[in-house]
């Protein structure tokens, strides 16, 4: 039976989705049947995700999301949570797994970050839709620390998952070489050389991109009805092994669905807020880059700069 040998470990909204989509067109790549498998987030929150938790195996459930996999140098999840679980979740994985595991983390600059998981989770339904950024940023804070890391409380873990320097440290330790450290940017303005970039460290060949159309995976998009995004919400949810399987019927689906039910986000989020942020992020975006520096990742994004 496969087992993952390549995982896109973090973060939440910088990309994993995108990049999972990409890579899974690669013919030495064999992807999961459903995104995120969550298997190991067990060992973040000593419970099981609720498609496991009936299951008196959750381990064979976990093989059977690769059983399609054949003879491809690679076989993949992408489950961003998982970085966040730190050494327990990291060393888990490596031992589950093996020495062979690649992992891949991807990097967005905290505050744009934030405002980014702020709107996904409005349109998961998981926040009011008339919420403003500053009450929730309240409702975050107010939350003990002990709080924060439960699993129900996951929709306020807004701020906390932008201080990457408090987990990245335990990843570079387990993993060293076979570890990737990217950024949101460089997806973001050249996906293409990302990518040839990745396959470089990955040793396959990148051709398979170079005539690939590209689109943004996973918006964080604003809704006309509810209970139309609700629908839409539970049919992307029963259905996803089957758009993994059928990309293109997806694609002109959503598009369809994005005509139909989205509008923009109204909301002005006001300098003082951002301010707020920056600042707050600030020590810890320079504790990071010190440590990326260390690591001799040295290519690193403008808000990476001091």
């Amino acid at each position: 039976m496969k087992l993952p040998n390549l995982v896109i470990a973090g973060v939440v909204k910088a990309g994993t989705t995108s990049l999972y989509s990409y890579l899974s067109l690669h013919p030495e790549i064999c992807c999961s049947t459903v995104k995120e498998t969550c298997y190991f987030s067990y060992y973040r929150y000593g419970q099981w995700d609720p498609w496991y938790s009936d299951n008196d195996d959750p381990f064979k459930q976990y093989q059977n999301y690769f059983v399609h996999c054949e003879n491809q140098k690679y076989v993949m999840e992408a489950s961003p949570g998982y970085f966040e679980g730190k050494k327990t979740v990291a060393q888990t994985i490596k031992n589950t797994l093996g020495d062979q595991v690649k992992i891949i983390i991807i990097l967005r600059e905290p505050v744009s970050r934030l405002i980014s998981f702020f709107k996904y989770k409005k349109s998961r339904l998981e926040l009011d839709k008339k919420l403003s950024l500053t009450k929730y940023l309240e409702q975050c804070i107010a939350l003990s620390p002990e709080e924060r890391i439960k699993k129900e409380n996951d929709t306020y873990w807004g701020i906390e998952g932008g201080f990457y320097t408090n987990y990245l440290e335990d990843w570079l330790n387990i993993f060293g070489k076979s570890i990737y450290i990217t950024f949101f940017d460089e997806l973001q303005y050249n996906p293409k050389l990302l990518l040839t970039n990745i396959c470089n460290w990955l040793e396959i060949d990148d051709i398979v991109f170079k005539s690939q159309q590209l689109t943004v995976e996973n918006k964080s998009l604003n809704y006309k009805n509810k209970y139309l995004q609700e629908l839409a919400l539970l049919i992307n949810h029963k259905a996803e092994k089957f758009w993994r399987a059928n990309p293109g019927i997806k694609k002109g689906l959503r598009n369809i669905y994005y005509n139909l039910n989205n509008m923009p986000y109204q909301e002005e989020i006001s300098e003082q807020t951002l301010n707020y942020l920056q600042s707050l992020y600030q020590p810890y975006n320079q504790k990071l880059a010190t440590q990326l520096a260390a690591r001799n990742i040295t290519n690193l994004p403008q808000w990476l700069l001091f």
